[in-house]
């Protein structure tokens, strides 16, 4: 029988390039871990480091440096929490580290995973409260900051003022900040807490794709299915009277309608049963934005990822992700 053969993710290069094995051994079995514990989640690179997400939202990170590994829960009141269960860990608000040799206990990663996901799910509740939370120097205190890199968010910020960061774009503060940060995370961490304190960047905007949002849900049936119903049913989730011809180069169009504007846009990759990529402009819109469709199958269905990029704005972003998380809520009970 043959072996169908798993497209590369981001994550692969990383560990690829882990050169110390022991760390290799150990981040390869945590990310196994955190499959099994997230079944539902996307794997990504966010801040340079593997990153698991679920509808969005960034729950445990993993990384090497030179001579120790680390895991973030993205957050920094997961690891207070976790106070006794840690002792004898380095730890800090934003993340715990371990010897390569010595991988974090399963019961430890799970107990991890949970405390984020119910901190998540505390702030699904308060939204308002969610939203102010979204400001790195909000997500991330000083004490951590201080701990990992010499300077609080406010020292940081006269330092960086100090030396024209004003004027620099994401890619050369970036580089200005490698000079005296090791760590490419906090690189990356202070350089969009500088973008969003000085107004250079908002919530949700990327240095590379402008904004972007991403919805992700697992459904309760086959990759294959799955795929049947977004190519044969378009209307279903372009809007009624929509033609699409799975074809890279086909333009599609979807008529206005009352309450709703009309879209046009351009297949640009088709991976039939596991990835639909296109243009997506409705009316209004300047510039087209990009949407992805990525199909993963799971043990109890298919993890569906909605990912949308260079949106022209906030409003733009939190209008897309309400709408593609009402469609999937919808698929998920039908």
């Amino acid at each position: 029988m043959a072996t169908k053969t798993r497209e590369p993710q981001p994550i692969d290069a990383y560990l690829a390039d882990v050169a110390d094995p022991a760390a290799k051994k150990t981040l390869r079995a945590l990310r196994m871990q955190l499959r099994k514990l997230l079944p539902g989640a996307t794997e990504s690179i966010s801040y340079r480091m593997p990153t698991f997400k679920v509808d969005g939202n960034a729950v445990a990170g993993f990384a090497f440096f030179k001579t120790h590994c680390g895991y973030y829960p993205f957050s920094g009141g997961v690891i207070p929490t976790l106070k006794a269960e840690l002792d004898g860990y380095t730890t800090s608000k934003s993340g715990v580290t371990f010897p390569p040799d010595q991988p974090l206990p399963v019961t430890l990663v799970k107990k991890l995973v949970r405390a984020r996901l119910a901190e998540l799910a505390t702030l699904g509740k308060k939204p308002a409260a969610a939203k102010k939370k979204a400001l790195i120097t909000e997500r991330v205190t000083d004490a951590a900051v201080k701990e990992a890199t010499g300077r609080d968010w406010k020292t940081w910020m006269r330092a960086l003022d100090a030396a024209g960061a004003a004027e620099l774009n994401h890619k050369q503060l970036v580089a200005h900040l490698a000079r005296e940060v090791e760590s490419s995370w906090w690189q990356q961490s202070i350089s969009v807490a500088y973008e969003q304190a000085r107004g250079k960047r908002v919530v949700g905007e990327t240095a590379t794709t402008g904004f972007q949002v991403g919805v992700v849900r697992t459904l309760p049936m086959t990759a294959p299915k799955l795929w049947a119903w977004l190519t044969t049913q378009p209307e279903r989730w372009l809007g009624p009277g929509a033609t699409l011809k799975l074809e890279a180069g086909s333009p599609y169009a979807v008529p206005k309608r009352r309450g709703a504007p009309g879209v046009q846009g351009e297949v640009r990759v088709v991976k039939p049963g596991q990835r639909l990529r296109m243009t997506w402009q409705p009316d209004g819109w300047k510039k087209p934005a990009t949407l992805q469709f990525t199909l993963a199958p799971k043990p109890r269905g298919v993890a569906f990822q909605v990912h949308m990029e260079k949106l022209p704005d906030a409003k733009a972003r939190e209008a897309m992700r309400e709408h593609w998380s009402k469609l999937l809520t919808k698929m998920a009970k039908d």
